[in-house]
């Protein structure tokens, strides 16, 4: 069900924010000037002071941003859990009621799709996600902000990056911290993406405006970021490719260009990518290859195989054989490394098993998941993953010339 708050809605400049005096805005959220209006806390005279300083958008003409919750450490409490961690219990009405002064620069209307820690989460909640932003750009929002745990926030991003093709940016916003925690990160993130929406550099005409996900006060690109560390608000990273952009009290600092890095599967079927089955395999010492011997034999039924490879796209012997014997069964086996950073080393051989560059596995399913809605041929399959940004055949340096 959609909450509508407000419908109307406003277009900005060629360059910067659709919002007036984006500075006031960021000092009446306490982003900057050491208020805490953010949470909440800040005195009503301060609050006044500020109002009557700054020039406020009218009513037709503020922003539409559509927030998709689906549950998380964001829209979670350590007193829910009495002791045992972070539980569910905050709606998606008390995040947005955390950051109070976004109704006077933003319009926000609520839809939700899940109320889970993303653990939890589906493939079937990822299209439910995706389904709610093509809604949200058809009713007219000027962006969406999908409030989401972060154990699994980056292949959530990912997919719906794969599947969108949406004038509207898209942010994946989650905490690290519980909303009741003493320095909770959940509204600062909030406002980063609120920020992040309401500058035209994310609102793209010629090409996807692109997915997001939006901590720390950084921008990653969906297909580039993973989280690295347990427990650090700083956790998600973008390796080598680096953020979008990161914001900083009074300034957005644009490091590359905007946009969806990832191929474009919008003409996938979100609805039979929901009940697609494609496990990974994962290879080590002594690693068994009876997972995918059992799916060639008929023992149970697969889409696809994705193999967590080592370094460069090394694996147990065994894997290996078993891998090529399943493709030459018709099962399209896809292949990842384990290690963070780095492509997988060349294999373009038609009839091989298709490597997916530097994708973690757990985004390489995603891709397979979403390609095999589109086509169940391996070339096929090895096409999409080369039509993303970073999509260039990867060459051995002594085939160079």
């Amino acid at each position: 069900m959609v909450d509508t708050r407000d419908v109307s809605r406003g277009k900005g400049d060629e360059y910067g924010s659709f919002m007036p005096n984006r500075r006031s805005f960021l000092k009446l959220t306490g982003a900057v000037g050491g208020t805490a209006l953010a949470g909440g806390t800040a005195a009503a005279q301060s609050t006044e002071e500020f109002l009557a300083d700054v020039e406020l958008p009218a009513e037709d003409e503020k922003p539409l941003v559509r927030l998709v919750s689906t549950g998380g450490t964001i829209a979670s409490t350590e007193a829910a859990s009495e002791g045992a961690g972070y539980s569910l219990s905050e709606e998606a009405e008390a995040i947005v009621d955390a950051v109070p002064l976004l109704d006077y620069f933003v319009d926000i209307e609520i839809d939700r799709v899940a109320q889970k820690g993303s653990s939890s989460l589906l493939v079937e909640d990822y299209v439910g996600v995706a389904k709610a932003a093509k809604r949200a750009e058809a009713d007219g929002a000027d962006g969406v902000i999908v409030t989401h745990g972060t154990d699994a926030i980056e292949e959530d991003a990912y997919f719906n990056d794969l599947v969108l093709d949406l004038d509207i940016p898209v942010a994946f916003v989650g905490a690290m911290r519980a909303a009741d925690a003493v320095s909770a990160d959940g509204p600062s993130n909030l406002l980063t993406a609120v920020r992040m929406i309401t500058r035209n550099e994310f609102h793209l005409s010629e090409e996807p405006s692109g997915v997001y996900v939006v901590l720390n006060e950084t921008v990653h690109a969906a297909r580039d970021v993973t989280k690295t560390n347990t427990t650090k608000v700083e956790t998600f990273d973008s390796g080598p490719a680096g953020p979008i952009a990161v914001f900083t009290d009074d300034e957005l600092l644009l490091y590359r260009e905007p946009g969806s890095y990832s191929s474009d599967l919008s003409g996938c079927d979100l609805d039979t990518a929901a009940g697609m089955v494609v496990p990974i395999v994962t290879t080590g010492a002594g690693a068994d290859a009876y997972p995918i011997e059992q799916a060639i034999s008929g023992a149970y039924d697969v889409d696809g195989i994705t193999v967590q490879s080592t370094g460069r796209g090394g694996s147990a012997p065994e894997i290996s054989e078993a891998s090529q014997a399943a493709v030459d069964a018709g099962i399209p086996v896809v292949r990842a490394s384990r290690v963070h950073y780095g492509p997988l080393g060349p294999s373009d051989e038609a009839g091989s098993v298709v490597i997916t560059e530097d994708l973690p596995a757990w985004k390489a399913r995603l891709h397979l998941i979403v390609a095999l809605t589109v086509t169940t041929d391996l070339e096929g399959i090895r096409e999409t993953v080369e039509e993303g940004k970073y999509g260039t055949p990867v060459v051995a340096p002594s085939t160079l010339h």
